[in-house]
């Protein structure tokens, strides 16, 4: 082999050698510019580079939308307490899912109008109770306090929200300050309660017949027996 062919030969071995494509990056920061090392562990598979990561997270932003650095919580104005350590759990948990203040503002209102529909009026309540509301509403809550528990006061009074409420505590104080409460048996009977006075206009009304229909008798003197034995007055007159 002569000298210039071991110089050509020796210069094409040499072209060869550099000419040898390098390996691909396992990953780059942008089209141009090609990362050292191993892929990082915050770069996600699906994209090649960083780049296209950063592009891709600012278009799911413009679809999605971004967490404010901070919520408003003026949309829950009335109902809702900020500082209240829950609701900023909630508010922290919502930025970590990027949730957005308009959405943020949707549930707000949402709840807010829920809240509203069980909300009581009353000043629609105190209406139904009449013009003697106040008295009748002082007189309730002087009685809870003079006779029961601290505990039990508030239970009682803190639940009065209608004016239903407020009639049936009135009736049992009624009952308890006439002292007409009774201690069920089991034997109850389920006819409706008649009292003496009612049995007293019945027969007034229906007088000819009691004097000349015994029958009639008995069933007006059985529902008076009835009646004396579940109240401790007795019509002297029956």
């Amino acid at each position: 082999m002569s000298l210039i062919n071991g110089v050509v030969q020796g210069e094409d071995v040499n072209e060869e050698s550099s000419t040898e494509s390098a390996p691909e990056p396992s990953w780059w920061w942008d089209k141009s510019t090609p990362g050292e090392g191993e892929r990082p562990d915050w770069l996600p598979t699906k994209y090649k580079s960083a780049e296209d990561t950063a592009n891709a997270f600012r278009e799911l932003e413009k679809k999605l939308g971004s967490a404010p650095d901070k919520y408003d919580w003026s949309k829950g104005s009335g109902w809702v307490d900020p500082d209240y350590e829950p609701m900023q759990e909630m508010a922290d948990f919502a930025k970590s899912r990027h949730v957005p203040q308009d959405v943020f503002d949707k549930m707000l209102e949402t709840v807010g109008t829920y809240l509203d529909e069980f909300n009581t009026d009353y000043e629609s309540e105190r209406q139904q109770l009449g013009e003697d509301a106040k008295e009748r509403l002082t007189k309730v809550d002087n009685w809870a306090k003079s006779n029961f528990s601290k505990e039990t006061y508030e239970a009682i009074v803190g639940n009065l929200r209608t004016a239903n409420d407020v009639k049936a505590i009135e009736e049992l104080r009624n009952k308890m300050i006439g002292n007409e409460t009774s201690i069920p048996s089991g034997n109850e009977s389920s006819e409706p309660t008649i009292t003496l006075e009612e049995i007293q206009s019945e027969m007034n009304a229906n007088y000819s017949k009691y004097k000349t229909d015994a029958n009639y008798r008995n069933e007006i003197q059985s529902k008076i027996r009835k009646a004396a034995a579940t109240s401790k007055y007795v019509d002297k007159r029956a």
